[in-house]
């Protein structure tokens, strides 16, 4: 007798979620992914390599313990012919052996107070749950056998293991997800009126000790995301690093030899200064390699914003003054060998993207596959598993940090002068991997992305809001295949575009491109919601019927009157721009406005959009060509 035997590991949403910083965030998903890959090869163990349905390894060593190449998602399905019963013991201590062994390495860093390790330790035992169902398959209508199955792990999850709760401590809660008890003791934190050398030393023994901020209470699963070490290593990229990345290209580019080793001597100088009082500093993971001026530091070391962070310490310490000096000192010198070599000086720009995509109705593909044979349904495990592979290579090429791609799920840090390009061929590379195999309606699988591109010193978790809220607005568009794409300025305001792939991936390089060449007039787009707003129609997400009313009736004037303003910025004065680049950008924008024109070859493929809409796009398009020129210098040098 066989069975059909499905494994959930959980919970993946919330401790994912529940992160403040990107090593936070990786940590999360390595971990649950390990734990997955555990019950994977639990199975394999036991009944073979074919046994496995989703996912669908090729080799066994693809189930071997910090693999890399081949990511396991935390819902397992498996063809197998041994007890569900024993395997499903089996299944939940691997899983458990694998966490144990994980927190061992993490906590095994940690001088825990007494008492307090066994507290997080069984914090981190009661947070994952490993959950079976199994059910007779005699090898006919796969399909149906495959929905009651889920529907017995749906009934599963909703039977809950409640177990007796020790009495509550008078401690904090964790001040990241706010459930758990802190177990890192009160006395640890500098006390109100301490001086300033008591909260100096006892903010860096929190920060080697637990690898929390002075003012973080941390949980044991909290503990476990700070100190464990994933297979990629200690570190990650940080939000700073990703906004930093275009002037670290930038510079790249720029510095040889001696200008490389003058500005190499004013770094490696800030680097000791800033070492006088930590020694904890940050760097990039293993497997990036080193930049050519800062070596294996991260970015957020250029960023005298972040020096509080890193020293600890109050604003008007000496310490963290030197340091800024120093970094001063850098910069100097560093501008000095860019304008020796004809290039301008420049800073980080604040700004870099978070990506999250996710496949279009997948559900509807796997029941059309599941129609035919489980080993369909494994065809189509094996294709998902090569694009994931896929996605990290592409989001490497584009210089970004991948969190997360397993299957159709892609998780992504970014620099912004990649991230159009990252996003539209993960698109494409989803659609062409997975061609084969359409649903029941011949509809074959798209992907649907939505990114947010904010501030490197904003909230992780308003971040992966925003990122969230995109990607939901790219699965309300008609049929999908689509991508949201929000920019929050700091400013507190935020601007938002939505379409399908092929019509964004036209007209929002245009308009970077038109950007770059500064052929766009400066304040556009301003002028634009100017117009909106004499009229009385709101220009953000506060739209409403009578302002939608409004904008339907004066639909024809603020076309003809937003041209208009175009106009008088291109031809006024005569000799601003030359007349063929003129004309080419009036043509582009009768087409975004859906103006009556000539058919011409260049736009014939651009759609009309809502004048908010181009608002919107034109201010994104500019703070991406912006950071495009930065990591571009050799197209500006005739200029300078």
């Amino acid at each position: 007798m066989d069975y059909l035997f499905l494994v959930s590991i959980g919970p993946v949403q919330d401790f994912i979620a529940s992160a403040r910083r990107t090593r936070d965030l990786a940590f999360g998903s390595w971990f649950l992914s390990e734990l997955s890959r555990a019950a994977a090869r639990a199975i394999v163990r036991q009944n073979g390599l074919s046994s496995l349905i989703f996912p669908a390894p090729t080799a066994m060593e693809m189930l071997d313990p910090n693999n890399t190449d081949f990511i396991v998602p935390n819902k397992i399905i498996a063809l197998v012919p041994q007890s569900p019963q024993d395997l499903g013991k089996q299944v939940q201590q691997a899983v458990k052996d694998r966490l144990r062994a994980i927190r061992g390495i993490a906590y095994g860093k940690v001088h825990f107070a007494e008492g307090m390790r066994s507290i997080a330790e069984g914090q981190v035992e009661d947070l994952v749950e490993t959950l079976w169902a199994g059910l007779p398959f005699d090898g006919q209508n796969y399909e149906q056998a495959r929905a009651q199955l889920e529907a017995l792990m749906n009934a599963r999850k909703n039977t809950r293991n409640f177990r007796q709760m020790p009495p509550g401590r008078p401690v904090p809660k964790s001040s990241i997800a706010g459930q758990l008890e802190s177990v890192i003791p009160e006395w640890a934190y500098p006390a109100p009126g301490a001086t300033e050398e008591e909260k100096q030393r006892k903010a860096r023994a929190l920060y080697d000790n637990y690898g929390a901020g002075p003012a973080e209470r941390l949980s044991g699963v909290d503990l476990l995301k700070r100190r464990g070490v994933t297979a990629y290593g200690e570190h990650f990229q940080s939000t700073s690093h990703m906004a930093a990345l275009p002037f670290l290209e930038r510079l790249k580019q720029i510095l040889t030899n001696r200008h490389l080793q003058l500005a190499k001597a004013a770094w490696d100088t800030y680097i000791q200064e800033v070492r006088k009082f930590s020694q904890q500093l940050e760097y990039i993971p293993d497997h990036v390699p080193p930049h050519p001026l800062l070596g294996k530091y991260d970015g957020s070391m250029l960023l005298e914003s972040r020096l509080v962070d890193i020293l600890y310490v109050a604003g008007k310490d000496q310490g963290l003054q030197q340091a800024r000096l120093a970094l001063q000192n850098f910069y100097s010198v560093l501008d000095e060998q860019c304008k020796a070599l004809h290039f301008a000086a420049k800073r980080p720009g604040p700004y870099y993207a978070f990506l999250q995509a996710d496949g279009d109705e997948m559900g509807k593909i796997i029941d059309a596959q599941a129609k035919q044979s489980p080993e369909r349904h494994q065809q189509l495990s094996r294709k998902l598993s090569e694009f994931a592979e896929q996605a990290r290579n592409i989001v490497n090429e584009h210089r970004g940090a991948l969190v997360y791609a397993g299957g159709d799920d892609i998780m992504a840090f970014l620099p912004l002068d990649t991230v159009l390009e990252c996003a539209s061929r993960l698109a494409r590379t989803f659609r062409k991997t997975l061609q084969a195999f359409p649903d029941q309606e011949g509809q074959t699988p798209t992907l649907s992305a939505g990114i947010a591109i904010a501030h490197h010193l904003e909230s992780l978790y308003q971040v992966r809001q925003l990122t969230k809220r995109a990607e939901e607005r790219a699965k309300d568009v008609s049929g999908k295949d689509a991508l949201s794409i929000t920019l929050s300025k700091r400013s507190g305001e935020d601007y938002h575009i939505t379409g399908h792939w092929k019509d964004l991936d036209i007209s929002l390089p245009q308009l970077v491109d038109f950007c770059r060449k500064e052929a766009l007039p400066a304040g556009t787009a301003y002028e634009l919601r100017d117009l909106l707003l004499r009229l009385g129609i709101s220009t953000d997400e506060t739209f409403s019927s009578a302002q939608e009313q409004a904008s339907t009736q004066y639909a024809e004037v603020i076309k003809w009157d937003a041209l208009r303003i175009l106009k008088r910025k291109l031809y006024v004065p005569r000799d601003k721009f030359p007349p063929k680049q003129a004309e080419e950008i009036e043509r582009f924008f009768k087409a975004w406005l859906g103006v009556e024109q000539e058919p011409h070859v260049d736009v014939e493929q651009v759609q009309p959009m809502p004048i908010r809409d181009l608002i919107d796009a034109l201010i994104i398009a500019g703070t991406v060509a912006d950071a495009k020129q930065l990591a571009e210098p050799q197209k500006e040098k005739s200029r300078i």
